[in-house]
């Protein structure tokens, strides 16, 4: 379950905040916002006040109605740096 919320939070962190509001980052909105629920509703995951409170941040604004991606970045940003989560690698150019 964990591996599926890093999979979510790296995901939605490699998409600029303006796609991230956007119809394409949609399903990539709701695989992480499953994630977190599951994560928050988990007995086994012992997450600390600081993990619980940005989850629950994330959660809501993945969830809200209004979906702004500068809010919705900045959610991700505070749930990975709060869960010691790299962000996502970069793939160099491909040489030709």
């Amino acid at each position: 379950m964990i591996e599926r919320l890093v999979t979510g939070l790296q995901a939605l962190s490699a998409l600029p905040p303006a796609a991230l509001a956007g119809d394409g980052a949609a399903s990539a909105r709701g695989d992480c916002a499953d994630a977190v629920r599951l994560a928050l509703d988990c007995p086994q995951e012992e997450l600390g006040v600081g993990e619980r409170r940005a989850l629950v941040e994330l959660f809501d604004v993945l969830e809200g109605q209004s979906l702004d991606g500068p809010a919705i970045a900045a959610a991700v940003r505070r749930a990975r740096e709060t869960l010691r989560v790299a962000p996502p690698t970069r793939q160099p150019p491909a040489a030709r």
